[in-house]
């Protein structure tokens, strides 16, 4: 359930998401294309900032969805057609990135990120708030470039393949500028 914070306005600002025993399980943000960001996620950037004194995150220079998303029977074409039950789709590549770089396109499917298998955007950004905030916890340093390990399923070769790629620990938000 969704509590808008003001009755009269057609579109607001967002507000708490409150699940049906009355707990608040995320926030809606209606600036940002009605983006909701789930308690788990506010707590972990809470709790770098109290430790860190800023929330660093790995930024890999792509926007995804998730497969589980879609439609029913597109989730089924994808499962049959590519024997892909779940991932992250590549919604956009920043112009110039890293992953551009790699040839990461729109439609590619991301399977694995580190060696571990992902079905959601929110398990993506557990993991890059994780990974972000071990390399500054043991660096104190921002702006850094480390590599990840990325498990691609590419759209247009209907093939697999396992690159490592190269990403900024920032404690700024991600841009992704448009090609």
């Amino acid at each position: 359930m969704y509590f808008s914070n003001d009755e009269h306005r057609f579109r607001d600002d967002g507000g708490p998401v409150i699940d049906l025993e009355g707990k608040v399980v995320g926030i809606v943000n209606n600036q940002i294309n009605e983006t909701f960001l789930p308690s788990s996620i506010l707590h972990k950037c809470l709790n770098s900032w109290r430790k860190l004194k800023c929330v660093p995150r790995a930024h890999l220079g792509m926007t995804f969805t998730s497969i589980k998303l879609l439609d029913p029977i597109c989730i089924e074409r994808i499962r049959r057609k590519h024997n892909i039950a779940s991932g992250i789709i590549v919604e956009q590549v920043s112009k110039e990135s890293n992953a551009e770089k790699l040839g990461i396109r729109k439609g590619d499917i991301i399977e694995r990120f580190n060696g571990e298998y992902i079905s959601s955007t929110t398990e993506l950004e557990k993991m890059l708030l994780d990974i972000g905030g071990d390399q500054f916890d043991q660096a104190k340093v921002l702006n850094a470039e480390i590599g990840v390990r990325i498990q691609i399923f590419c759209a247009t070769k209907l093939c697999r393949r396992v690159r490592n790629l190269t990403v900024i620990v920032s404690d700024c938000g991600e841009n992704i500028i448009e090609g």
